[in-house]
Parts: C-alpha cells; sequence; structure tokens
C-alpha cells in the first residue's frame, strides 16, 4: 500500500501596504485530496503535529502571525492545551455549527491568549453565534455579492473586526476593493499587476542592475566587478554582511570585496543582486511579497532541476530562472526590455519570455501551484517525469528555505 505524504505550504497574508503580515499554512497531500477531502481531522492534525513537533512555527512563518485551519472536532485536540499561542490564529471553518461546547472551547482557548478567525464568512445563524468570539473575519470575494460588500465591510469593522480579503488574484480586484477598507489581503494579486509601465530607479538599483549587467556578460573580470560593487557603501556593506553570515560558515571572516566574489563565484553573486534588488523594492523590504516569491520558484525549480538531471549546472541554472522570474513585474518593465538588457543565457531568456523548454515548463509548475490549478499541475509533473509526492515535498523544503534567508541573510541594513 502506497504512504500517504502530507507536505506544508503557506500563502502569504499582506496588509494595505502589500508587506507580509501573516501566513495561511496550508497542507499538501496529493492530486485527489484537493478535490475531495476524506478525512480532514487526520490531514489538518498531521499538519499541526507536523508544525509543532517536527518544523517549528518559527522556523515556517518566522515572527509573522499564522493562520491555521481547524474545524469543530479539532479543536478539542490536546496539542492547543500545549503549544504557545503567541502569533497563533486558529481558523473556524465557515460550516461550523455554534453549538454551546463549542464556543466555550473557543473562551476557554482565548483566556489562554490564542486568536480566532473566521473563514469564507457569509451571514448565517452560526456565524452570527460566532462573530462576538472571533478576532479576525475573513471574506472570500467569490462568495459575496460585490454591491454588498463595502457595507458588509463597514458593518464587521464597526464591531472591532480585523476584514481579510480572499481570492484577490489579480491587481485590478485589489485595487477595486482597496477602497471598501479591508484591513489586509491573500490571493498572488502583487505577482500579476495589470499595467507594467517605466519607472525612475534610484542609484542604489542602478548600481545593482549595472553589476547584474556585467556579471552577465560573461567577461567581466573580478578588478570590474569590485568597482562596482565598491562604488555604493550600502552594497558593499551588505555583500560583506552576506558572505560572513551564519548561513556560510566560513572558517574566517571575509573583510576584501575580492575575497568575497571569489569565495561566492559568480552564479552566487549574480543571485545576491536580484536577492537585493528584490528585497530593497519599494514595498516590503524583506517582507516583499515579490522577495518570498521569487526565491520560492527558484527553490522549488532547482529540486525539480535535480530530479530532472539534465547536467551539472542544471540546478543553478533552474534557480536563477525562478528568480527571475518575476523582474519584470519588481521592476516595473516589459521582461522583453529587461532581459535584452541583462545579457540574459538562451536558454533561459526563452523559458522567461515563451515558457518554452524544460525551463519553461518549470515555471509553468510554479504558477499552476500558486493559482491552485491542480489538475494542470498534475498534467505537467507528468510530462516532466516529477512524482507529485517530490514536488510538494520540494514547496515544504523551499518555504524553510525561505526563512532561513530571511533570517540570517537578508535582514535590514
Amino acid at each position: 500500500m502506497e504512504q500517504s505524504f502530507i507536505y506544508i505550504g503557506r500563502q502569504p497574508i499582506l496588509d494595505k501596504n502589500k508587506k507580509i503580515v501573516a501566513y495561511e499554512i496550508l497542507y499538501r497531500k496529493n492530486i485527489e485530496a484537493f478535490a475531495r477531502i476524506e478525512d480532514e481531522n487526520q490531514a489538518t492534525s498531521r499538519v499541526i503535529v507536523n508544525i509543532f513537533n517536527n518544523i517549528g512555527l518559527k522556523n515556517l512563518t518566522g515572527n509573522k502571525k499564522t493562520f491555521i485551519n481547524v474545524n469543530a472536532e479539532l479543536l478539542f485536540h490536546r496539542i492547543f492545551d500545549f503549544v504557545h499561542p503567541e502569533n497563533l490564529i486558529i481558523e473556524v471553518l465557515e460550516n461550523t455549527p455554534a453549538e454551546e461546547r463549542f464556543l466555550q472551547r473557543i473562551i476557554q482557548l482565548k483566556k489562554r491568549g490564542f486568536h480566532f478567525a473566521l473563514d469564507d464568512f457569509v451571514e448565517t445563524e452560526d456565524t452570527q453565534k460566532l462573530l462576538p468570539y472571533v478576532d479576525y473575519v475573513k471574506i472570500d470575494l467569490l462568495q459575496i455579492n460585490e454591491s454588498y460588500l463595502p457595507r458588509l465591510v463597514k458593518k464587521l469593522k464597526d464591531i472591532g473586526k480585523i476584514v481579510i480579503a480572499e481570492k484577490v488574484e489579480s491587481y485590478d480586484i485589489f485595487r477595486k476593493i482597496f477602497p471598501m477598507g479591508f484591513d489586509m489581503y491573500q490571493g498572488y494579486f502583487f505577482a500579476r499587476p495589470s499595467v507594467i509601465s517605466h519607472r525612475r530607479f534610484d542609484p542604489y538599483e542602478m548600481t545593482l542592475l549595472n553589476l547584474l549587467k556585467t556579471l552577465n556578460r560573461g567577461n567581466a573580470s573580478i578588478d570590474e566587478v569590485e568597482n562596482i560593487i565598491k562604488s555604493d557603501v550600502h552594497i558593499t556593506f551588505n555583500l560583506l554582511k552576506f558572505v560572513n553570515s551564519a548561513y556560510f560558515s566560513f572558517h574566517s571572516r571575509i573583510k576584501t570585496i575580492k575575497h568575497a566574489i571569489m569565495i561566492l563565484g559568480i552564479e552566487k553573486l549574480k543571485v545576491w543582486v536580484l536577492l537585493m534588488l528584490y528585497a530593497d523594492a519599494k514595498i516590503g523590504g524583506i517582507d516583499s511579497p515579490l522577495l518570498e516569491l521569487a526565491l520560492i520558484r527558484g527553490k522549488v525549480m532547482e529540486s525539480m532541476a535535480k530530479i530532472i538531471n539534465h547536467g551539472k549546472n542544471f540546478p543553478d541554472m533552474a534557480f536563477l530562472t525562478g528568480v527571475l522570474s518575476l523582474i519584470d513585474i519588481l521592476l516595473g518593465l516589459p521582461k522583453e526590455e529587461v532581459l535584452s538588457d541583462l545579457n540574459i543565457d538562451e536558454e533561459i531568456k526563452r523559458a522567461l519570455l515563451e515558457e518554452k523548454g524544460t525551463l519553461g515548463e518549470m515555471i509553468k509548475l510554479c504558477e499552476y501551484l500558486e493559482a491552485g490549478d491542480f489538475v494542470s499541475l498534475k498534467n505537467e509533473l507528468k510530462e516532466l517525469g516529477i512524482r507529485i509526492d517530490d514536488f510538494f515535498k520540494a514547496e515544504e523544503q523551499a518555504v524553510l528555505y525561505v526563512e532561513e534567508i530571511k533570517q540570517k541573510i537578508l535582514q535590514r541594513r
């Protein structure tokens, strides 16, 4: 009998400034589970146990608030009597009966410091009974009539609730609902802007872009790269901080830019420049959702490349492709214009512009995952000869990798 695996993913929740302030933890089991969850209690309890016993909440979400879906039966799980309530928000499913025993359990856990959210809120007799006990209310935009949304948001905010918009999947939707007064937003709208327009870059960004262009030229000398880095004190400081971080654990401290360049090598330096661009984006800093999504894409694609095994350098190419896949959104320029100026490898360029070739197919995998299109994901994985369990394991490892990068390397200067 085939073993059933459950892996953990997460989706960011953003504030009005499009900065990550929380995550919802998602479980990944197998393709069939997405269409029909046969044992919701078992799935969710395994996620909770995996988080607290094996992974650790801080490793998964840093110091951000964490939303976990829990139904009526699972709320009585003994694990909630032992875990620390800090930053943990228990998300009550919308179809939960508001029985007295359940309400008393919520009161008991709230006294211990837990906070509660009500998922996919619609006005029913049960949800009206639950409202006084929850701190957050999540509204699925697809379930509420658009004309009623502003009144509903106001009604909930008037009674002191923090209101979260779910299924915000495009920038147009975000702009439309922003004036309604939502406190937080959940969805990948930040990766799908409706209009890309030119903007002016500050000197720091210009230097990073010049450095990236030089590194991609292929024949740049170490002295040339060093001179570009040394022209900006912030870039110099950040690079030395990066190579001397606990992430690398070098035996001796690296004190010069030239030594740092030689230790890292050109490929790792390219990735570092991209991460600096994302981390210093006008939105969010190291909590920029674009930084996080680009890193997750890169790491998932790197893992898939190791399975496909197209050569020694292919995993590095896959990682770089994933990180570059959102560069147009980051810079506010058409992707063709960005790539033509950066001397990118032709195979990577084809993947980014046309989603062709193996690297292009791997970008599609990430996009299907983000969109929740698990049927297309399954078909694409089959074409590439990758098992679904390996893909979800790669996603979980990528989430942990992102937190490690953010905590150890990309701290603000």
